[in-house]
């Protein structure tokens, strides 16, 4: 087994955005069962106990994002299941197994599909373009144009 620090972490609901959530810690853990299965293992605030207890009596796989060792890097779609929920104090800890997915459409894709559909175009959807691209790989901007590594 391969241990990762989870950087990142979304859960997407149908198809709107994905909707983050800050966590204190987290793991993502490849298996190496041959059969591509992972684990995710974050530690969050308890007020989100909801959600995941929501997603976990469905009992159906749900999309979740991943980012993996640095904010920079891209993140991984994953079909996952609740596993557990573990409470402690006012954090909860959620485990979650599913598998890395091919995704069919790449970050950079989505948002731009995203800004089209909200009629951008030109120099308004480039800087926009980039903004978003980067606020969506944890890269910091100043004044919208000049970006810098956080």
């Amino acid at each position: 087994m391969k241990t990762f620090k989870l950087v990142g972490l979304s859960v997407v609901h149908d198809d709107s955005d994905p909707q983050d959530i800050p966590f204190i810690d987290g793991l993502i853990i490849n298996k190496e069962d041959g059969k591509n299965r992972w684990l995710v293992e974050a530690y969050l605030d308890q007020q989100y106990e909801p959600i995941f207890a929501d997603l976990q009596h469905k009992e159906d796989e749900f999309r979740l994002q991943v980012t993996i060792t640095n904010r920079s890097n891209d993140p991984a779609n994953m079909l996952v299941t609740v596993r557990s929920i573990t409470r402690m104090n006012n954090h909860i800890s959620v485990l979650m197994e599913g598998s890395i997915v091919p995704s069919r459409t790449h970050l950079a894709e989505v948002v731009l599909a995203g800004l089209v559909k909200k009629g951008l175009q030109g120099e308004a959807l480039l800087k926009e373009f980039k903004h978003q691209l980067d606020e969506r790989r944890g890269i910091k901007t100043k004044n919208n144009e000049e970006t810098v590594k956080g």
